[in-house]
């Protein structure tokens, strides 16, 4: 028998890298008109069953794109290019970075299976990824809900990996659900442009396929299969068996052109045939569907193995590259969320507007985020064009999710902006489990004299008087008051005023001042003690441990630089080598600890910091007297800097655990992953937890941590017990895509809460991630 080669062609889907994406929108629902003509030619009809054309969409967002532009006719052709089975439509939106919650990713996948339902299609039953090195856990079972049974991954090991270490492994991905989806870990894309099977313009070199060599350098023009294929497809082969490669197949991607975001081409259905006359009956190359590719391995395969656990995503570091733009994206998919919990019948505000803050959620998590030469040329127009319009999503997401939560508020009786606001508030605990809480309720500066001139009380309506503390803020002040809330409670206060002496006045704050010798913050579940050296030791007293013993601060800055290296280097292109880089790790020095206010409420302690890669680097530490949790919030000036580096904010533990990571759609073991996954770092959702209970921690502005110590480029593959966490807040790595330097004024919070067990973190992970709404009104 022959060895099948099976050809998918395809477009990858960058949004810009190529070009502005405004653009890039036009040339890929051009991508599919072309793929929709060449799939319904009269042409198709001469050609033999194994050569005719055959394209699969790997996205839904170019299909979308071009039923936009073509309108009614564009979607009557689509469809009949789909019933034809010339024509594939997949699963997914485009290629994610591992930046949306479980709502947003099942979101992703509803735009192909809703239109595919609508105009009463087969069922889609494949999915594709092409470039990204992964997924979070629960995207298997969000594939799996929406019926899709295949995943075909082409990933691009640069800055990344394989499972396995290697590609063309088939293997079943259990989902936590216990489901499982056939997936084809394959050799990354474009690799039939490389091999000569795609007529025209044809790089030769490394063609980053493990058993082969690099054959010269240049271009090569092919018009037939014997001008570079005949060669290259043997070699091909040849290494395969050479190597051990157990199967008599392969799929193999291209594109029309050996470039991202190409045009379709049908000129490898002739070379295909003319292939298939001369040497068929040694290798036989046939055009296919990613279905009909997975029906034949399923059938041919043998006897695949099943692994469970999380697919890291090695690409979502580049992320931390944007780091303004990354808090506003991750403040907007929480807004939304919080929305939705309001109003999660949709009777305030339209599902159109929830799902148009959506989409711009899921645009800013697509995986392309600059300009292919952003590291060479960051000074050009365009790569400056592409930069901007990829924040442009993020911003437009966080506005668009605010603006529901502002309806979601008005319905809720939020009063209208007059001259005389009502001093009435309302808390809504939008959980479906009790919420404790210390609600902010705003005063606006004008409003100040109410407050010098008389005495005043927050009450509810049953006249309960609640201790307060007042505390400045931008443009006014919070009146803070402690509350516990049951599920879905909205309870009403006031603040009412009498003059002076006709009330107990409220306690007054502590303004800032040094801190004189030891002292002891304590309340139901934590144990502080601090001095003007810092914090000393933290005491966990829900399990009854000590968690801090000392060593660097609680949220530290630690930085990395390597000076003069060359990131291609470390990068390992297409299987390549990869080197080393020699890096250099420097711990921020504690200059000053204090307090800088505190009230019957809580006590508010600032740290600042020198550190190298920083003009200056301050942490406020919040500890409430009746909260389990402390708010830690960071302050970071961050320098220019070209070298490759990096900025962390270090949380050290008093002793090693294995830790847990909130995925979208699951909560797993740090490591608990398929194998030989990114083990360097990892992608969380809303935060982390020591595993069996202990400390958990939320992380709302970065997504990113490392377990250990600092791994990057150091490719592991393995995590375990760990006593520092090393929270990423910029990170420049990247020689393309990813914007070059981080410097700004940036901010971080973190919330630390102790807990008995797993299903307590993961509950405190959601309560301290949506906190209770509070509206005036």
């Amino acid at each position: 028998m022959p060895f099948e080669i099976f050809l998918v062609m395809h477009s990858h889907i960058d949004v810009g890298y190529t070009d502005r994406q405004e653009r890039i929108a036009d040339y890929q629902a051009d991508f599919i008109r072309q793929a929709v003509d060449y799939a319904l030619s009269d042409k198709q009809k001469n050609r033999a069953e194994d050569a005719k054309f055959k394209f699969t969409a790997e996205g839904f967002w170019a299909a979308e794109r071009f039923l936009e532009k073509y309108g009614r006719e564009g979607e009557r052709r689509l469809i009949a290019a789909v019933k034809s089975g010339y024509f594939e439509l997949t699963g997914c939106y485009f290629h994610l970075a591992e930046l949306l919650n479980y709502e947003n990713l099942n979101r992703s996948v509803s735009f192909a299976c809703d239109f595919v339902k609508k105009h009463k299609l087969k069922a889609l039953d494949t999915a594709m990824a092409a470039d990204i090195n992964g997924f979070s856990i629960g995207m298997s079972d969000v594939l799996y809900d929406a019926g899709i049974r295949y995943l075909s991954a082409s990933i691009n090991t640069h800055h990344g990996g394989a499972p396995f270490g290697r590609p063309m492994v088939p293997f079943y991905w259990k989902t936590p659900k216990g489901n499982r989806l056939l997936v084809w870990n394959g050799l990354t894309y474009h690799k039939a442009n490389l091999l000569g099977i795609v007529p025209g313009s044809a790089p030769i070199g490394d063609p980053g396929i493990p058993g082969m060599k690099a054959d010269g350098t240049g271009v090569i023009d092919v018009k037939g299969p014997d001008d570079y294929a005949a060669k290259r497809l043997f070699q091909m082969v040849e290494g395969f068996q050479r190597n051990g490669y157990p199967y008599p197949f392969t799929l193999i991607m291209g594109s029309g052109l050996y470039t991202d975001n190409s045009p379709p081409f049908d000129g490898p259905c002739e070379l295909i045939e003319e292939w298939n006359r001369q040497y068929g009956d040694r290798i036989h190359l046939r055009t296919a569907t990613l279905a009909e590719f997975f029906a034949y391995l399923a059938k041919n395969a043998g006897d695949i193995r099943e692994y469970e656990g999380d697919w890291n995503d090695w690409w979502t570091d580049g992320a931390l590259s944007t780091p303004d733009e990354l808090r506003l994206h991750r403040n907007a998919q929480r807004v939304l969320r919080t929305a939705s919990l309001l109003d999660p019948g949709d009777a305030v505000i339209p599902k159109a507007q929830k799902d148009a803050a959506a989409k711009q959620l899921i645009l800013y998590a697509e995986h392309t985020w600059g300009h292919s030469h952003s590291f060479h040329d960051p000074c050009k127009l365009i790569v400056r064009q592409l930069d901007a319009r990829k924040s442009a999503a993020a911003v437009q997401a966080d506005i668009l999710a605010c603006t529901a939560l502002d309806k979601a508020s008005k319905a809720l009786g939020e009063a209208e902006f007059d001259a005389r606001k009502p001093f009435g508030y309302l808390a809504v605990n939008p959980h479906g489990f009790s919420a404790d809480c210390v609600a902010y309720l705003p005063t606006d500066f004008w409003e100040e004299v109410y407050f010098s001139d008389n005495d005043y009380q927050v009450v509810d309506e049953d006249g309960k008087v609640y201790p307060h503390q007042r505390t400045t803020t931008l443009r006014g002040a919070f009146v803070c008051v402690a509350l516990s809330l049951l599920p879905k409670e909205r309870r009403r206060l006031h603040i009412r005023f009498a003059p002076k002496g006709k009330q107990t006045p409220a306690p007054a704050e502590t303004p800032d001042g040094a801190i004189r010798g030891e002292t002891v913050f304590e309340n139901a579940y934590y144990k502080a003690a601090y001095s003007a050296r810092g914090f000393g030791e933290i005491i966990d007293k829900v399990n009854g441990e000590t968690v801090y013993d000392g060593g660097p601060q609680p949220a530290a800055p630690v930085y990395q630089v390597f000076k003069g290296a060359n990131r291609w280097d470390a990068a390992g292109f297409g299987y390549s080598a990869r080197k080393k880089m020699a890096g250099e790790v420097l711990n921020g020095e504690l200059t000053d600890f204090k307090v800088k206010t505190a009230g019957g409420l809580f006590i508010v302690l600032a740290a600042e910091f020198k550190t190298a890669g920083a003009r200056y680097y301050r942490v406020d530490y919040t500890l409430y007297k009746t909260l389990n949790r402390i708010d830690i919030s960071v302050a970071l000036a961050k320098d220019l800097v070209l070298d490759p580096e990096g900025m962390y904010a270090v949380f050290p533990f008093a002793r090693a655990s294995d830790w847990r990571l909130d995925k979208a759609g699951g909560f797993i073991k740090a490591g608990f992953g398929l194998p030989q996954t990114c083990c360097d770092y990892f992608n969380f959702d809303r935060g982390v937890a020591r595993d069996g209970g202990g400390v958990a921690i939320n992380s709302p502005d970065t997504p990113l941590v490392m377990t250990g110590g600092l791994k990057l480029w150091e490719y592991t593959t393995q995590a375990g017990p760990a006593d520092k966490l090393y929270f990423w807040l910029t990170n420049n790595k990247w020689e393309t895509n990813f914007r070059t330097q981080c410097a700004g004024m940036l901010g971080y919070r973190f919330a630390l809460s102790f807990v008995k067990n797993d299903a307590d973190a993961l509950q405190m992970l959601d309560k301290n991630d949506i906190e209770p709404l509070i509206i005036r009104g």
